[in-house]
């Protein structure tokens, strides 16, 4: 198995399976992301205590850490095909998906639709075994799927407070590793750091220096994980300005210096670690 990329979707597995009348799975919590997509028949999908009755061309996305349970239809059982992922960042990509509000996705009626998830899922099957799990390929018939089902459901409804919250966001995530500071933010978006600070602390329940430290931080947490780092190499690419408070910030959040991490993440293959 190809070493995780850190900073880049790694795809873990895949699969498809035509699931046994009233056959189920859970309650169980997953480590990583898990897609569904359902390519016949029907079945339920529960979540926090609300059931969803979902049917072929329907998707359901469990994340990290959240119990769920799962179960085919007993008249009609559904066959689905799945995709286990995980990686830096990815939830900043999940929220901007049609997963963002709900951990379900409804295909509107049309074969179409259904037949295009379909043939990406046998892509990414077919590929998986050859490519490895940062193939370019699997990950650009991944974001194809995502596609797909993002363009079939209708346009949201962006307000001005969520608006100015995304430019922020993004601007975090693309500067992240200079030197910025929370009034490039606010410049950026077009508002004063007051309203800066309110927007974050309604929307995000941090202040946006706090999110600001924390994406550098778990950014650098990713690139630990990978021995061809440096400490020093990490602290500069996450923005911090010397290693010594790169490594000062690290062990305030985590209670490890950045090298007692790397080696706590190597002694358990990168699992079971606390973060933030």
């Amino acid at each position: 198995m190809n070493e995780k990329i850190p900073g880049i979707l790694s795809i873990y597995f895949c699969g498809s399976e035509q699931c046994a009348p009233g056959h189920s799975f859970g309650p169980a919590i997953r480590p990583h992301y898990l897609l569904h997509t359902i390519l016949d028949g029907r079945g339920i999908f529960i979540r926090n205590g609300k059931t969803y009755h979902l049917k072929a061309g329907d998707a359901f996305l469990i994340s990290p850490m959240e119990s769920t349970f799962y179960q085919a239809d007993r008249a009609d059982p559904w066959k689905y095909a799945w995709i286990g992922f995980d990686g830096l960042g990815v939830e900043e990509y999940v929220v901007r998906t049609c997963f963002r509000n709900s951990p379900v996705y409804h295909c509107p009626d049309g074969r179409n639709t259904r037949s295009a998830m379909a043939s990406v899922m046998a892509a990414i099957t077919e590929a998986f075994p050859a490519a490895g799990q940062n193939s370019l390929t699997l990950m650009g018939y991944f974001f194809h799927l995502l596609g797909i089902m993002q363009g079939t459901q209708p346009a949201e409804y962006l307000s001005p407070t969520k608006g100015y919250l995304e430019k922020a966001l993004d601007y975090i995530h693309n500067n992240y590793s200079y030197n910025i500071h929370i009034s490039d933010i606010a410049a950026y978006i077009g508002v004063d750091r007051s309203y800066l600070y309110r927007l974050f602390m309604e929307m995000e329940h941090i202040s946006p220096k706090q999110y600001l430290m924390r994406f550098r931080l778990r950014t650098a947490s990713g690139m630990l994980r990978s021995p061809q780092y440096t400490i020093t190499e990490i602290a500069c690419s996450c923005g911090f300005r010397d290693t010594a408070t790169f490594c000062s910030q690290f062990k305030k959040s985590t209670k490890l210096t950045p090298s007692q991490f790397r080696k706590k993440t190597r002694e358990e293959n990168g699992t079971n670690v606390a973060f933030l």
